[in-house]
């Protein structure tokens, strides 16, 4: 498998996280590969020999598996969390749990599907569905999450547990009721479940790094301990500390 990310232009940092291309070969060793929780919301092209399509990734809680045998490539551009109705425009919890054809959204996703299943590569639709995505964001700046959503999720990043979310409401100076709303509306999570899946990313970058014990990162991440923060990982990646230490990041080998 070859998986290659790009960035996007400084224009567009804080909403898109990057452009990806994802390339699958019969045969490559790769018998299952897995999805983690990243509260991000792709926008993917997927071709094969049955033929190809566009769609949201699902929002998801816990990792999930798929074949990794098959031959097929893959494009997409990850947004950053709450920042996916700049091109999408539909509610995000309609994307948890579930892949949702791009074309049901509106006629434009449509022309763009025959679009990319014309291309003759994986770069080809690359292209398309880069330019297609800056255009669209260039000119959806409307549905730009809110600067305190954007804050709440900077703040939630850094610890998981339910006085966290109460702490940064208040730190918001609004009701934690209103935090609730605002993150549902815009990320389609809960802020409980968007600091977990938050924080996990923060940590799963700090242990690949080496760089600390992991008593040390779990206390520096705002777990009560490393018990803790094992057990947090397992559930959200099905991996513990120790075998992240070791395998690639699938988190977006979707």
């Amino acid at each position: 498998m070859a998986y290659r990310e790009f960035q996007p232009i400084a224009a567009l940092r804080h909403r898109v996280d990057a452009y990806w291309i994802n390339r699958r070969d019969a045969g490559d060793g790769t018998p299952i590969d897995r999805v983690l929780p990243d509260a991000c919301i792709d926008l993917v092209f997927r071709s094969s020999a049955d033929g190809g399509w566009l769609f949201s990734s699902a929002l998801i809680e816990r990792p999930i598996y798929f074949d990794g045998n098959s031959p097929a490539w893959y494009v997409g551009v990850r947004f950053r969390p709450a920042m996916a109705r700049g091109v999408l425009a539909v509610d995000p919890a309609d994307c948890r749990d579930r892949d949702l054809p791009a074309r049901e959204i509106d006629p434009w996703f449509a022309a763009l599907e025959a679009q990319l299943q014309d291309a003759a590569s994986p770069e080809q639709a690359f292209v398309i569905l880069k330019c297609a995505v800056d255009a669209r964001l260039a000119h959806n700046e409307r549905y730009e999450a809110p600067t305190r959503v954007q804050e709440a999720l900077r703040l939630l990043s850094r610890g998981g547990d339910a006085p966290q979310v109460r702490h940064v409401a208040h730190q918001l100076g609004i009701a934690e009721r209103s935090l609730h709303r605002d993150l549902v509306r815009w990320s389609g999570l809960s802020p409980k479940i968007l600091a977990r899946i938050l924080r996990m990313q923060r940590t799963l970058a700090a242990i690949r790094t080496r760089a600390a014990p992991l008593a040390h990162v779990a206390l520096h991440m705002g777990y009560a301990d490393q018990a803790h923060m094992t057990r947090e990982l397992k559930g959200l990646s099905g991996y513990a500390p120790s075998e992240l230490m070791h395998v690639r990041n699938l988190q977006d080998a979707t």
